[in-house]
């Protein structure tokens, strides 16, 4: 892929952030000590966790090291074919959750059918994948992990404006990566799709460059297959792909789809069909690797709490708000119940202080956050939890809102210093500040950018900055932003599409202006 760097300044935006944060007032260090934690009765799952990935599992100690080495090695491929140093850490690790069955994947996604294998959720709350694993020690359909990834891996290191088709071809491409024995192989196909190919009808060309993929429609059906395709067609050949990268520089500076691909291949879409079709007739190119290191991969594991049997997956279920409000207040009854049984449990706790802040049971929710503050000061998710709370409670209450908006900070600073690479907190602490007179503030904003770094992949983060931009009359730097989540076909919409129409607009009026000073 064309690269565009990640943004190079974040680990100095982060002390801009700290320091500015310190000056307002709301970032003293948490000063009580923390408690000594009791000793917990073990459950059956464990938490490997390497340089880049928190993987935690109901599995055997050897499957969760074998799946963080495979994971280790498949990002180690992709970093080697876009040009990012091997051994480089990310701004924040991945959480990814193993289940076994459709049982346990509903415990964490209740609309799951049973065709589903695994997903991928990107929220205000947190990110996290969840995978399907088999009896025996290989992972069922480990495709939709590495499809997942490839998503996730992109936002992060080059998040632009690509056309749809490219999101899910690009990660289509890659989730065929053999990883056996010392080898590793890009570039092979999904029999699957490869079957849909051969026997099905194929999209017209203009859909696929020009429009999203409609999941569940079987008129469809072949998006995903042509994707892979045409971008299996454009990567096999150095030519091919340099026409690939001028698409892709056309598409991301605003021309049309259809337009940049003829352009830059300098074929009609009938001749590039035709192409396609001789295409599934030849010897796929694919790429090797050696997945012998120098040093081997860490991998630490751990046993987890009785709690995580009950709860863990529950929490990643409240990455998104749980239904409707008899739904979350059924939901927190029913995690009151479990949690009980893990009193002072800090996993059981935090589960709880969530549930009951997402029913919207604030005085609940207090209690159980003040009982994890007390036992320890430094619980940087609980802290985050009680500013929410103060903030949820302000809103109900507008007398009281300025005051707990400011209490709010406060504790967010505190959480800040505490760990500055979680962006939850920034996120919130942008919403702390916003009854401010001249919101967004600088310090707000360097917040609000820090937060787009560490987590490109979530929608409300991006959004949030995108606001604060256009408020600062920046609306340059909020077009660079909007875009490829405005594209992207998980996160985009023809509102989004507006407001980037909107954007864009306002960007144009004010460069003239810009250059004339």
């Amino acid at each position: 892929m064309v690269r565009w760097s990640a943004a190079a300044d974040g680990a100095d935006r982060r002390s801009v952030v700290l320091g500015l944060l310190a000056l307002s007032g709301a970032g003293d260090a948490a000063r009580a000590e923390t408690a000594r934690p009791e000793a917990v009765k073990a459950g059956s799952w464990r938490r490997a966790e390497t340089s880049r990935f928190v993987i935690q599992g109901s599995v055997g100690e050897d499957v969760l090291r074998d799946y963080a080495v495979r994971l280790e090695d498949f990002d180690m491929v992709l970093r080697s074919m876009h040009g990012l140093p091997i051994s480089a850490a990310p701004p924040r690790k991945l959480d990814i959750y193993l289940v076994r069955g459709e049982s346990m994947l509903r415990r964490a996604r209740p609309s799951a059918d049973e065709t589903l294998r695994g997903y991928y959720v990107a929220g205000a709350a947190g990110i996290a994948c969840v995978a399907t694993v088999g009896r025996a020690k290989e992972v069922e359909n480990d495709d939709v992990m590495l499809h997942e990834y490839v998503h996730h891996f992109m936002k992060q290191y080059f998040n632009y404006a690509y056309a749809p088709w490219l999101v899910e071809g690009y990660a289509e491409y890659f989730m065929t990566t053999d990883i056996s024995g010392d080898s590793i192989v890009v570039g092979k196909f999904n029999s699957n799709r490869a079957s849909w190919l051969m026997q099905g009808d194929w999209l017209p060309l203009d859909k696929l460059l020009t429009e999203g993929p409609r999941v569940g429609d079987p008129k469809w059906a072949t998006y995903y297959p042509q994707a892979w395709l045409l971008t299996h067609y454009l990567m096999s050949d150095p030519a091919r792909y340099a026409q690939l990268q001028a698409y892709m520089k056309a598409v991301g500076g605003g021309a049309p789809s259809v337009q940049a691909m003829e352009a830059a291949t300098g074929k009609t879409l009938a001749a590039l069909q035709k192409d396609l079709r001789d295409y599934t007739r030849t010897q796929l190119r694919v790429t090797a690797f050696t997945r012998k290191r120098s040093r081997p991969v860490e991998v630490t594991v751990t046993s987890m709490p009785a709690s995580a049997d009950d709860l863990l997956l529950e929490t990643v279920r409240m990455i998104s708000p749980v239904g409707d409000m008899a739904a979350r207040r059924a939901f927190a009854e029913d995690i009151g119940a479990r949690a009980a049984r893990y009193p002072g449990d800090p996993l059981a706790e935090r589960a709880l202080a969530r549930a009951r802040l997402q029913a919207e049971e604030f005085v609940l929710a207090q209690e159980v956050i003040d009982r994890r503050l007390a036992a320890a000061p430094d619980d940087v998710e609980a802290l985050e939890l009680k500013a929410l709370t103060l903030m949820a409670i302000g809103d109900a209450d507008p007398a009281q809102q300025p005051a707990l908006y400011k209490q709010a900070s406060l504790v967010l600073g505190q959480a800040f210093r505490i760990d500055g690479a979680r962006y939850q907190i920034l996120l919130a602490y942008a919403r702390s500040r916003s009854l401010s007179p001249g919101y967004p503030s600088d310090n707000v904003m360097e917040g609000l950018l820090l937060a787009t770094e560490l987590a490109p992949q979530v929608a409300d983060v991006t959004l949030q900055a995108v606001q604060a931009l256009a408020m600062r009359g920046d609306y340059a730097r909020a077009v660079v932003l909007l875009r490829p989540l405005a594209n992207d076909p998980h996160g985009g919409g023809e509102s989004l599409r507006t407001l980037l129409a909107r954007m864009e607009a306002q960007a144009a009026k004010a460069a003239p202006s810009i250059a004339a000073g």
